[in-house]
């Protein structure tokens, strides 16, 4: 079977890895992949020798480009390719043309963002209706699309986004390992959070409960892991705000930041609560790794992250920024946590069940056949 995967975006966060991840494993399934993305992007090189065909185009509009729609039609005619796969959802536009060009293409598209405002314009209509099958990885994303757009409900799918489960079945690294990974040792109670450093993200808030939370007589550390966004001004002074208030409070010794890392591993066993501290999280990769590594979780309550943590059976939820809700869930865990109540290989065991690699890619496959 020969599949177009499109992602003409420019940037590498989440949802290019998790294309890149999910064609790599499609590619194991025997599919015989054909990447189509934007020349001199990160992604592009990113890329780089992982795929056999690779279709690079000049630099895409965001809507009504014909040229480049006419390119992927003909490149789909060439090859013999008729199933066509997207993350990024402004795509859409551009396979709106090609498949005008090229009807014998069907069109996939994985959702990992929200819909936002309601899209039901003109054009947004037609995109929609050229879309074969909607894939989403959440029963409230399914909703929030059939709310604010014109999807027609036969066409979506729930698929998760998922997570490859065998390295967190193996042997973890010991606290105390992981703790010097990070350059720390604390017999503290370690609270963690891991992603970007944004306002969106309430790092400053959890700084400030912490500081509430010591003040009260909690033995409680923070480490803090992630990196400002690049040439991001707004972000970079939302780091220094963070550092002043470390600074002016004297949490110097109770507050570590570390710069981002591929070893996950290592965060999850340094700590002793994972907090997902984001105003509002489409999905969140790193929840599910969090279960996936038996760590407690706390989770704001909105967006996707109730739904991920089984609306609070696989962890506790507080609002967002809400100092009182986050104390209250934070002590409801730990009582949850020394009296025995919280099962983490139960709780590990139904996230895998939920949320795996596997899981997405059956999905995926399962999509591919259908259409």
């Amino acid at each position: 079977m020969n599949v177009l995967i499109v992602n003409t975006s420019t940037g590498w966060g989440g949802l290019e890895m998790n294309v890149v991840k999910l064609a790599t494993e499609l590619q194991q399934h025997g599919i015989r992949i054909f990447m189509v993305c934007q020349e001199n992007t990160t992604f592009a090189q990113k890329i780089e020798g992982k795929f056999e065909c690779v279709l690079q185009l000049k630099k895409v509009k965001k809507y009504f480009d014909f040229n480049n729609a006419q390119v992927v039609a003909n490149y789909c005619k060439t090859n013999q390719i008729t199933k066509v796969f997207t993350a990024f959802r402004p795509d859409l536009d551009l396979l709106m043309w090609a498949k005008r060009k090229n009807k014998a293409l069907k069109i996939i598209h994985q959702q990992q963002m929200q819909i936002g405002i309601p899209k039901k314009g003109f054009f947004q209509r037609l995109r929609f209706k050229a879309v074969d099958l909607w894939l989403t990885p959440l029963e409230w994303l399914r909703q929030e699309a059939l709310e604010k757009t014109t999807l027609a409900a036969e066409k979506i799918r729930i698929v998760p986004l998922g997570v490859r489960k065998e390295p967190f079945l193996q042997e973890q690294p010991s606290r105390q390992a992981a703790q010097q990974f990070f350059g720390f040792q604390s017999d503290a109670f370690v609270i963690g959070v891991l992603g970007r450093i944004d306002e969106k993200k309430g790092q400053l808030f959890l700084v400030q409960t912490l500081k509430k939370l010591i003040d009260t007589g909690e033995n409680v550390f923070l480490l803090i892991v992630g990196n400002p966004t690049v040439d991001d001004p707004k972000g970079a002074l939302y780091y220094e705000k963070v550092k002043q208030y470390i600074a002016k409070n004297q949490l110097e010794k109770k507050v570590l930041f570390a710069p981002s890392t591929n070893e996950v591993l290592q965060f999850y066993a340094a700590i002793d609560l994972f907090v997902m501290s984001s105003e509002g999280e489409t999905f969140g990769m790193v929840t599910v790794e969090a279960q996936f590594s038996k760590t407690p979780v706390i989770g704001t309550n909105t967006s996707g992250t109730p739904e991920v943590l089984g609306h609070g059976t696989r962890g506790d939820l507080y609002s967002f920024n809400n100092e009182a809700s986050f104390i209250a869930a934070y002590y409801s865990l730990r009582k949850k946590m020394e009296e025995g109540q919280l099962d983490l290989t139960a709780i590990q065991q139904e996230a895998m069940d939920n949320y795996s690699l596997d899981k997405e890619v059956a999905g995926v496959l399962a999509a591919l056949n259908e259409v």
